[in-house]
């Protein structure tokens, strides 16, 4: 059986920590995210109108990952790309991706939001620091409880250091 798991959460929460501990423990095919790659390539932030185009590369790239694995390999998602329709909303205040990606996010066999009881510490020239991880994780929960929930998809929030979020994960796949 194919697994996918996409990661949720603000910047600076741990998600590319927790999907680099899942591959090595798993032998997993990580998808990076392409946000960033866009960000190191253009020299820039995205604007509101490329956002949709970066949730679509996105996508893109989850869907080349699992269509070069075995079936018991699992994809790990860093971020899931309802990332972008979160960031679209708490940056331009635009919601127009909110149901495209909440169609998405049901391709997961898991979804995993980071929380933020971890450090924050600057990575890169995108970063905007604790209070925006702040609202950005408000608008995870919004997403969680307006979108996700009514359609039917579970979130697992986890917290902690690194060894208990992977530990956790590793336990909701053994379900």
């Amino acid at each position: 059986m194919m697994k996918t798991i996409g990661l949720l959460g603000g910047e600076c929460t741990g998600k590319t920590t927790l999907a680099k501990a899942l591959c090595d423990r798993l032998d997993a095919v990580l998808v990076p995210e392409y946000l960033r790659e866009f960000v190191v390539s253009m020299g820039r932030v995205p604007t509101a109108r490329e956002q949709e185009a970066i949730m679509e590369t996105q996508v893109a790239a989850e869907a080349t990952a699992l269509a070069g694995i075995g079936p018991q390999t699992l994809v790990v998602c860093d971020p899931a790309a309802l990332m972008t329709a979160i960031y679209s909303m708490a940056y331009f205040n635009d919601r127009s991706l909110l149901e495209p990606a909440t169609l998405h996010a049901k391709t997961y066999g898991t979804l995993i939001w980071c929380g933020t009881d971890i450090p924050w510490e600057p990575d890169g020239d995108q970063r905007d620091g604790p209070e925006y991880r702040a609202q950005v994780d408000a608008l995870i929960g919004e997403v969680v409880r307006e979108s996700l929930e009514p359609a039917g998809i579970v979130v697992h929030r986890i917290d902690g250091p690194v060894s208990d979020r992977l530990l956790a994960v590793l336990q909701l796949l053994e379900q």
